[in-house]
């Protein structure tokens, strides 16, 4: 629990040092982005072609992050010819950010239907957080879903009683918003804490962290953030461990972020033939300090996916 609360901590300061003005415009952030609209969820995609059409894979960020953290592996797998998705889990990058009066869905409903929205078949990758939605997805469509590829995987746990009341109340969606507004202008430990998270000196040194910082800034989303915490599903592992698909799982040596427990159950109840890479350098960020190495661990999975 010390190491989680630590590591929230760490992640809000990691972003705080853009004023909130400086957000980007959310009409159309990437020339390749596009949006999807859901109950009242609007999700913000972006799509990367390629004139193979190998197959479709969808990737999904972990917590704090964006699409932008999925450039790298993204145009990677394009280049092997593959088309690819990327996608912003709601309340974080340009999806839209939940309030007291959301109907809430789950955010593996909303990306599941932007999946049938698009149509075919998907290979479904998440980072971090994202590996336990990615997860949750491969479960729940697996007509659709033929490969899952996770980059240091964490699960999500489900709030219930207190906490989850908590976390939707008022109360707290007032803190959240107010500790996030004030930590996007505390210029300090940041470098050191984009470190901790990548475990590369060199490459957090060259970071640009408005790559994070300006998605945070967006109006609600700290609220949103503590909303989503209200209602956000776990995952069972039991029925990870019965899919017959591919499955790679990229983890590094030097992951500061990551709970090792959570990341261990997920690669023990991996399907049956499943693929491991453990990187000795670097951490926690692996896809997109070096999309290149994670491709040529993946790669080789994704191609025996139907």
């Amino acid at each position: 629990m010390k190491k989680f609360a630590a590591l929230i901590m760490s992640l809000i300061l990691i972003f705080s040092f853009v004023p909130l003005s400086l957000a980007a415009d959310s009409d159309k952030p990437f020339d390749n982005s596009n949006f999807f609209t859901y109950g009242d969820y609007t999700i913000h995609y972006r799509t990367y072609d390629s004139s193979e059409n190998k197959n479709q894979i969808m990737l999904i960020h972990g917590f704090c992050l964006s699409t932008a953290s999925l450039e790298g592996i993204a145009a990677e797998y394009q280049k092997a010819g593959y088309d690819v998705v990327t996608v912003d889990v709601p309340n974080f990058g340009y999806s839209s950010r939940e309030t007291s009066d959301t109907e809430f869905l789950s955010r593996e409903e909303v990306i599941g239907a932007l999946m049938a929205e698009l149509g075919g078949t998907w290979i479904v990758g998440g980072h971090s957080m994202g590996g336990g939605i990615a997860i949750n997805l491969a479960c729940d469509y697996s007509d659709i879903v033929t490969g899952l590829v996770l980059f240091a995987p964490q699960t999500s746990n489900e709030a219930s009683g207190f906490m989850a009341k908590f976390s939707a109340s008022c109360i707290a969606q007032a803190m959240y918003n107010m500790i996030l507004a004030v930590a996007l202008r505390m210029p300090f430990m940041v470098r050191m804490l984009v470190d901790m998270s990548f475990s590369s000196s060199e490459y957090a040194k060259a970071y640009d962290l408005t790559r994070i910082s300006a998605p945070l800034s967006l109006e609600g989303t700290g609220a949103g953030i503590t909303i989503m915490t209200s209602h956000t599903r776990g995952s069972d592992l039991s029925k990870l461990s019965a899919l017959d698909i591919p499955c790679a799982i990229i983890t590094a040596a030097n992951d500061k972020v990551a709970m090792a427990d959570n990341l261990q159950a997920i690669i023990d109840n991996a399907p049956e033939g499943y693929y491991t890479y453990e990187f000795s350098e670097g951490g926690h960020m692996m896809m997109e300090y070096a999309p290149e190495a994670v491709a040529e661990h993946t790669l080789p999975i994704i191609a025996k996916c139907k």
